[in-house]
């Protein structure tokens, strides 16, 4: 029997990623159940091929440092996979990752030299017969659609057949690669059993995307998708996969899965009839998917709802007319708006994707799409994606454009040392055709330092989400607004980073830094926006602030209890912070200012919280002294007091309590010393423009539940913030 290793492709969580990340830091690394491996290893014992085949996830491996991201990083990755007796050893590619799957199937070989090595997957299909002439540690490609292909290919080389009879497959002979005949797609994916579930630790937190179809019919001009599956759109059976659900539901408490497919509503009819099914069985596990808006309505977006789709991806790719004419995506982007807008009234996050750097890309098109980046991350409440156009070999447009490939992109990479990135560097510039996706289309008509800057910018946007309708309303354009942004963190990048090869990256500080300059160039200090600005300086600060401690319970607090302030930030605001982060009309705070305080949560969220005038007064004397009897005389007015002075005294008690259930008052000890200088209630006038090496807020707010009704003045509010959730 054959004793076969298949192993995953490297995935950056982009997320963890920073201008801090140093060569050789642990490896940020999006952790995910190998659905593809785990088919292949399904097909195959369901054929009863003679093979024991183990799936191993790498990335798991990186993010738990069972595998050091060190200069031996793929030398250990290979004995961390290598079984004792591998006869073949399969690596999974994909396009972002393909130079690292170079240097991992390089050292697999180097440790075992007669164990042979067979890559799958779209980055190596339309290029096999190259990768192979220049790889020769490569023995085997398998094009395409892999489960019958790989199947086969293991049955003729344990019987020690000629891979030459094997459909789909591209391998070497005598120095030459030979290009096997393609082999047809499968007509019915019920033909197809399950991904081997069983050969997976799935109780893990790994991303879980369910292959429910393959295939699209439409002829996008930038995509590799079509192209890849031939145009054909293919759904697996509806029972089958509302089967699979219940199925990971219940043998590994799975609630929540999202759907491989990039087109899932392309046959509406199809589509009502699967959510039709989910709602009678009242399956309850959530799911998200992809599709385009020219192939849902609102009738089908309540149905799905609720059956449980928490989640649309929409792929607009412009926001330009005239591009979307000549990309063939052929949108209409009124329409994708009103789309938007259903999915959120029936009760779906709707999370729209733009991509700009097109090869014809014009400052009127990129203004375009910034116009509408913008317009649907207001509307979609904090969930719109940017992304710079990956080259990839399939797509139509590659063929017209390769040869003006002729800049690397400016994405984030792992950060691999400084010795394993110089090796892989040398191996995109010596082979740019085969590594393209590391490289960025020529935009003749526009400055590339503009593409540039967008790679890893939405993310750091979508965090400041509450911030644009504002800021972008004192500018002639959103471009206006870019254009002036570049310029200015290839400036500040030069002067704080010198060398990084990210020259028009950022971290959202530098956002609002950059807002605060701009703001005072503006001369609207005093404006709504230029207390956004200082509001979301003072989130990312909280990001320092130690986690809580353990929490005695409020109740204990009595009227003898010496207090102090916890961990927390505060300053005052001269407008109501919740009509801000709404995006309404903004009004004066009563009482001439609005108290906000952002802690950490004991979740290590940042959480926001609106306060009145007697839990300032708490908060800004309460100093390990001061008892709460005393805080709650010096909090109320005398003629208060006096009226009913036990009712002010369990009134402010309660208050204080409820400050403490928060963190924001703890009781000190009998015989604590007091406090010189309380932690908490600071004034903050925004930091000098230098970068701290401090994680960014959460990107998923505070949590908090929507505003609450009328409050009494001395009472605590929590802010809602919109969330920004990025796909």
């Amino acid at each position: 029997m054959m004793k076969v290793g298949l192993i995953s492709s490297l995935h950056l969580n982009h997320g963890g990623m920073s201008l801090h990340t140093r060569p050789g830091d642990p490896m940020p690394m999006q952790t995910f159940v190998p659905v593809g491996l785990l088919s292949l290893k399904a097909s195959a014992d369901t054929a009863g091929v003679p093979a024991d085949i183990n799936v191993v996830e790498v990335n798991r491996l990186l993010v738990d440092g069972t595998i050091p991201n060190t200069d031996a990083l793929y030398d250990d990755i290979a004995a961390s996979v290598l079984a004792a007796g591998d006869s073949l050893v399969g690596l999974m590619t994909d396009a972002d990752s393909l130079s690292h799957t170079v240097l991992i199937g390089q050292a697999v070989k180097r440790r075992s030299p007669d164990t042979l090595v067979c890559l799958g997957g779209p980055a190596v299909t339309p290029i096999s017969a190259e990768f192979l002439e220049r790889f020769p540690w490569a023995d085997f490609i398998v094009r395409g659609e892999g489960e019958l292909t790989f199947s086969e290919l293991l049955s003729t080389l344990h019987a020690g057949g000629d891979p030459a009879d094997v459909r789909g497959v591209t391998y070497r002979r005598k120095g030459e690669s030979v290009v096997n005949s393609d082999r047809p797609l499968v007509k019915d994916m019920a033909d197809l059993p399950w991904p081997a579930y069983y050969a997976f630790d799935m109780t893990t937190d790994a991303n879980l995307y369910l292959d429910v179809g393959r295939g699209c019919p439409f002829k996008c001009s930038f995509c590799a998708t079509a192209p890849f599956w031939e145009r054909r759109f293919r759904m697996r059976p509806i029972d089958d996969i509302v089967r699979q659900m219940e199925y990971v539901r219940d043998a590994f408490g799975r609630t929540s899965v999202n759907f491989s497919h990039d087109i899932f509503t392309c046959d509406r009819n199809w589509t009502h009839r699967f959510c039709d099914e989910m709602i009678a069985r009242d399956v309850g596990v959530t799911w998200g998917c992809s599709t385009r808006t020219d192939v849902i309505d609102a009738e089908l977006l309540q149905k799905m709802g609720a059956a449980g789709c928490e989640e649309i991806y929409y792929g607009i790719e412009s926001g330009s007319p005239k591009m979307q004419r000549w990309i063939k995506k052929n949108l209409d982007l009124e329409q994708c708006l009103k789309v938007v807008k259903a999915t959120k009234a029936a009760g779906v996050r709707p999370v729209a994707g733009f991509i700009v750097g097109y090869p014809t890309e014009t400052r009127e098109t990129l203004n375009d799409t910034l116009t509408r980046f913008f317009q649907f991350l207001q509307e979609g409440e904090g969930r719109s994606q940017l992304f710079t156009l990956v080259p990839l070999h399939q797509s139509p447009m590659f063929r017209q454009y390769e040869k003006t490939l002729n800049r690397p992109a400016e994405y984030y990479d792992a950060p691999v040392t400084e010795s394993r990135m110089a090796q892989i560097q040398q191996y995109r510039r010596e082979h740019k055709d085969l590594f393209c996706t590391d490289y960025r289309f020529a935009s003749p008509d526009i400055n590339e330092a503009l593409i540039d800057a967008a790679e890893e910018l939405s993310g750091h946007v979508v965090v400041l989400a509450s911030l644009w309708p504002q800021l972008l309303a004192h500018y002639d354009s959103p471009l206006a607004w870019f254009e002036r942004w570049v310029a200015w963190i290839e400036r500040y990048n030069d002067q704080h980073s010198p060398g990084t090869r990210y020259r028009h990256q950022c971290e959202p500080r530098d956002l609002l830094v950059f807002a605060q300059e701009e703001i005072a160039r503006l001369g609207i200090e005093d404006s709504p926006v230029a207390a956004l600005v200082r509001y979301e300086m003072m989130r990312l600060d909280a990001a320092n602030l130690p986690a809580p401690g353990p929490r005695p319970a409020a109740s204990t607090v009595g009227p003898e209890s010496a207090l102090r302030p916890g961990d927390f930030l505060g300053a005052e605001f001269p407008y109501d912070l919740q009509e801000l982060l709404r995006g309404e009309t903004v009004r004066a705070a009563s009482d001439g200012g609005a108290y906000v305080v952002t802690r950490k949560s004991a979740a290590d969220k940042i959480e926001t919280i609106q306060l009145g005038r007697a839990a300032r007064t708490f908060l800004e004397r309460a100093d390990g002294r001061r008892t709460a009897r005393e805080l709650i005389a010096e909090a109320f007015p005398e003629s208060t007091a006096e009226r009913d002075p036990q009712r002010t005294l369990d009134h402010g008690l309660g208050l204080i309590r409820s400050l403490a259930g928060m963190g924001l008052l703890l009781e000190c000890p009998a015989g604590a010393k007091a406090l010189e200088s309380p932690p908490g209630a600071k004034a903050l006038d925004g930091p000098a423009p230098t970068r701290t090496p401090a994680r960014p807020a959460p990107a998923n707010g505070t949590g908090t539940p929507p505003r609450p009704g009328p409050q009494a003045l001395d009472a605590p509010v929590r802010v809602p913030r919109k969330k920004a959730e990025a796909r």
